[in-house]
């Protein structure tokens, strides 16, 4: 049997069987197409070689070209703290030369740098050829690297608070470095500024803040003695940056109430009280700096912290020879407070009111500017070394020791100068100078005044114990007198020039004397207990107000730095809390405060890459 096998259309054995049946001509081309294809494949095949060529010469441009354009960025940002032209252009050649890119910087050109006191403008450029490898192929040798770079030092306007620690603990080498650390940050702060840029206040505490007289008097005030300017403040004031509630220290309204001058212990006269107790300073290491445009102004007040009066760094000296220096509590809670209100906008009804009285100058009429100018940073350096301290307060509910009718009794009379004394026996018989004086008390003497009409006063305390007035001058010259009450009542008819009696307030009272003071004279100790412990404000309580201000001048946009001095755990805890984030707290020892002010002072600064 035979069998067919039929072949599939296009496979070789038809293909060879069609030929087999083409003509010459048709066989003739078939071969021309098959030499055509090869051809084709070959072109293919060098294209994808000249783009593979190209993606690698790309990529070998764009790293060196990214790597020029790092050089000059590192490269002008260095220079962007150049002083001059000069200085910024051999900045500049420096870096590129350590980055092994100096053959590449172009020439500088009209313009490209500016150097002024508050701004600046960097530029550079650079150009490299880069030899191709593959694309050579395709007639393109080299390619032309080239890069630019510029960074603007735009420095905004600072208005600066410096909260410094100055309680007991500072005393010694913490308060000499702490000197030298705000000195860093002042001397950075204004190197190369234009005047008036830079505004700069110090707030020292302790147990509280002491503002200036010229603040003071600013302020309305429920003014109830002369001794000390400090202000006692409610809790609700530590919730906003305003130094007060409302409007009561700017216009009308309630006033600020003052606080209460005195120390726990202590003798008689505003000059006997306990120098380490009080409850607010009067001496000038302790008293805010506000506003100040000035670096010897502002180092003078730096280098009297220590209360020595000739401006050295050194160790506490006596306060009766060279003033007092660091003393007293901490209440971190106080110097936040008025940190956050010199730095509020509303604080310039203030600074009007102290250029009216030629106690600012004009040019700070704006300060402090409103919280949303955009070339003005507004920053808050708060400083302590430790936690928060209790303080102790007469009760205000109910204000037993507080407001008017105090035990304490003014009188006052008319001095005169002893002329001469005689014998009431024997007008003849007369004395003169220190030997009339001596015999005027005597009876069988008259003494003869030449009448200069000065004041004099005495001071009675009366015991609530024993019903008596205690002499408290009597005391001072000798034997101590006491007075019944028929006595003392009767002293317009017993004693020589009698003007008056005055009862004084209590805050008048404080001021002359300390509870203790009271207590061991009158024998009543029921003020003692109240003072130290009816309202004491605790270490919890002032932390939880110190947050309060701290919260409230960031949602302001106040930048706030904070440097723990070798503090423990918890301080660092609040102190950190206090800060504008944890990168804005610094912890520092011994004379790293110092490291710790200029890093601050140099971050303030605004440096930024615009191309």
């Amino acid at each position: 049997m035979l069998i067919k096998y039929n072949k599939r259309p296009g496979s070789d054995a038809a293909r060879h069987n069609e030929q087999n049946h083409l003509p010459a001509w048709a066989t003739r081309f078939m071969r021309e197409e098959d030499g055509t294809v090869t051809i084709l494949a070959f072109f293919i095949a060098v294209t994808f070689l000249i783009m593979g060529g190209i993606a690698i010469d790309a990529m070998r441009h764009e790293m060196e070209r990214s790597s020029l354009q790092a050089t000059l960025d590192g490269a002008v940002l260095t220079a962007a703290s150049a002083k001059n032209k000069s200085e910024a252009r051999s900045a500049i050649e420096d870096y590129v030369t350590k980055h092994g890119k100096i053959d590449y910087l172009s020439p500088e050109q009209d313009g490209e740098i500016t150097a002024m006191l508050d701004n600046a403008s960097i530029t550079a450029r650079g150009q490299n050829t880069l030899e191709t490898y593959l694309l050579k192929m395709s007639g393109v040798k080299t390619l032309s690297v080239a890069a630019s770079s510029t960074a603007e030092v735009n420095i905004p306007k600072l208005e600066g608070i410096l909260v410094l620690d100055l309680s007991a603990t500072m005393k010694g080498s913490k308060l000499v470095n702490l000197q030298k650390g705000a000195r860093e940050f002042v001397e950075f702060s204004l190197d190369g500024r234009t005047p008036g840029s830079v505004v700069l206040s110090i707030v020292p505490f302790s147990s509280s803040v002491s503002p200036p007289e010229s603040i003071y008097n600013a302020l309305a005030v429920d003014d109830r003695h002369d001794y000390t300017t400090c202000l006692e403040f409610k809790d609700n004031d530590y919730t906003h940056a305003t130094l007060t509630s409302g409007s009561s220290s700017l216009s009308s309204g309630i006033p600020a109430s003052q606080m209460v001058y005195t120390s726990l212990s202590g003798g008689f006269g505003a000059d006997s009280l306990d120098l380490t107790q009080q409850s607010c300073f009067n001496e000038a290491a302790m008293r805010i700096l506000p506003y100040s445009t000035s670096a010897a102004e502002l180092y003078a007040k730096i280098d009297g912290l220590d209360g020595k009066v000739d401006g050295t760094y050194g160790s506490y000296l006596d306060p009766a020879v060279d003033g007092l220096g660091a003393a007293g509590d901490s209440s971190g809670n106080d110097g936040m407070n008025w940190g956050a209100a010199l730095l509020d906008p509303t604080f310039r009804q203030v600074t009007s009111s102290m250029i009216n009285a030629g106690t600012l100058a004009p040019l700070l009429a704006n300060v402090p500017v409103d919280y949303d100018d955009p070339n003005t940073n507004k920053v808050i350096i708060f400083m302590s070394d430790g936690v928060n301290t209790p303080t102790t307060k007469f009760d205000l509910d109910p204000p037993k020791f507080r407001g008017t009718a105090s035990n304490l009794y003014e009188v006052v009379s008319t001095t005169s100068k002893v002329d001469y004394a005689f014998n009431i026996k024997n007008v003849n018989d007369k004395k003169t100078g220190a030997d009339a004086e001596s015999v005027c008390g005597h009876p069988r003497w008259e003494c003869v005044y030449e009448g200069d009409d000065a004041l004099d006063s005495v001071y009675f305390l009366y015991s609530p114990i024993t019903g008596e007035y205690y002499s408290i001058d009597s005391a001072s010259n000798g034997e101590p007198k006491m007075y019944t009450a028929s006595e003392f009542n009767n002293l317009s008819l017993t004693m020589p020039g009698y003007i008056e009696t005055i009862q004084l307030d209590w805050e008048e009272a404080w001021g002359l004397m300390s509870p203790d003071y009271y207590g061991k004279i009158t024998g009543d100790w029921s003020a003692w207990n109240d003072y130290y412990s009816e309202e004491n404000v605790t270490v919890a309580h002032k932390n939880t107000l110190m947050q309060s201000v701290c919260s409230a001048t960031k949602t302001e946009g106040v930048i706030v730095y904070t440097i723990g001095f070798e503090v423990n755990d918890a301080a660092e805890r609040e102190l950190i809390k206090c800060a504008t984030s944890k990168s804005h707290y610094y912890h520092a020892t011994g004379g790293s405060i110092i490291t710790a002010f200029g890093s601050i002072a140099a971050n303030i600064r605004n440096l930024r890459l615009s191309q």
